[in-house]
């Protein structure tokens, strides 16, 4: 599998999460309610016979690439026939504008959960702006933050997320602990360190181009 090209030990991260409660909308811990979307979302027939779990990072240009060259393929051929259900789950790299994104992707209603999604992979060249971040730490790790926070915001606007609700999303530890629980479950289950990462049956394959994806739901349907 082509590994993502992040570190994922980037210097600030540690700074991520203090600036979600430093630059966040006057949130706070009673304003923490379970009502995010700390379950799995999954996209076909619940009921489907083969699962294929995807991890992936709304920052990766190879998950871009698969939701938008191969996805449309596997979903018309096997999710929307019932053969397949698709379960998506982040796993988000130490850095600013992915940790952001995949936030705000969990503070929507469900049925705007992929669009959404859809949207930060599709505009990702638009948001994902590591060389004016990198050229704002210059002046402070807190300025180069609160522009990848605002990049992250502009997108969920455009899908009708209200920027006030954007800002308490971002104050919310609950949201943060769920992404970075999600990451050690996948680290410790599925031993998954790049992405996207494509699981079929409780199986992990080492390609997420569709004919191997194809080659292990074929088999499994036997």
């Amino acid at each position: 599998m082509t590994k993502q090209l992040y570190n994922r030990n980037f210097g600030i991260f540690a700074f991520v999460i203090a600036a979600i409660f430093i630059f966040g909308a006057g949130a706070n811990a009673a304003d923490e309610k379970s009502d995010f979307l700390n379950y799995d979302m999954v996209m076909g027939d619940k009921n489907a016979p083969v699962e294929i779990i995807e991890y992936a990072s709304t920052t990766c240009p190879h998950c871009a690439t698969f939701h938008r060259d191969i996805l449309p393929e596997l979903k018309k051929k096997y999710v929307d026939t019932g053969k397949v259900k698709l379960i998506f789950r982040n796993y988000v790299f130490q850095q600013p504008f992915d940790v952001f994104a995949a936030s705000l992707n969990r503070c929507v209603s469900e049925k705007r959960f992929f669009p959404l999604l859809g949207l930060y992979f599709k505009r990702q060249p638009a948001w994902v702006k590591y060389k004016e971040f990198g050229e704002l730490k210059r002046y402070g790790k807190y300025a180069a933050l609160g522009f990848a926070k605002g990049e992250a915001i502009k997108i969920a606007k455009i899908a009708g997320m209200k920027e006030s609700d954007a800002y308490k999303c971002l104050a919310r530890s609950d949201v943060l602990k769920f992404l970075m629980d999600g990451n050690k479950h996948a680290v410790e289950k599925y031993e998954v360190n790049s992405t996207p990462a494509i699981i079929v049956n409780g199986k992990k394959l080492d390609s997420y181009q569709f004919e191997n994806i194809e080659k292990a739901i074929l088999a499994e349907s036997k």
